[in-house]
């Protein structure tokens, strides 16, 4: 079994504002895209995944993950503050055989912000990563 795993920082200095025309509001703080690999000598699985910081005026927050087909939106806890800071999310994942693939590429998901009927929707991409 190996275990391997390296990160990007997509905003370690400055936070991300997002908002639309009804008044809901997003602030992106901290997300840090890493990878990781789990296997052995004959198959193994490369993961994407995100660690979420921020705060918002929305009820709820969902992050987008996707793996072998299957989308979901999950929840991302909101402390009393509105405030979130999402632990390792698995964003995604692809099989290989033996070793990973060596070359660089891009991932991205899809956060969403609801307020009562109006829904904010934002786009969060990796940048350069590598297994």
């Amino acid at each position: 079994m190996v275990f391997a795993s390296c990160k990007k920082d997509d905003n370690t200095d400055s936070t991300k504002v997002y908002n639309d025309s009804k008044g809901t509001t997003i602030s992106i703080t901290n997300s840090q895209w890493f990878t990781t690999t789990k296997g052995n000598s004959s198959s193994s699985i490369g993961y994407v995944n995100l660690l979420l910081s921020g705060s918002t005026n929305a009820d709820k927050v969902t992050v987008r993950t996707f793996g072998d087909g299957i989308i979901n939106d999950e929840d991302v806890v909101l402390d009393s503050k509105r405030t979130f800071n999402k632990d390792t999310i698995g964003i995604s994942f692809m099989h290989y055989s033996s070793n990973p693939p060596s070359d660089e590429f891009e991932s991205s998901t899809i956060i969403k912000a609801y307020k009562g009927t109006d829904t904010l929707v934002i786009t969060l991409n990796s940048g350069k990563l590598k297994y």
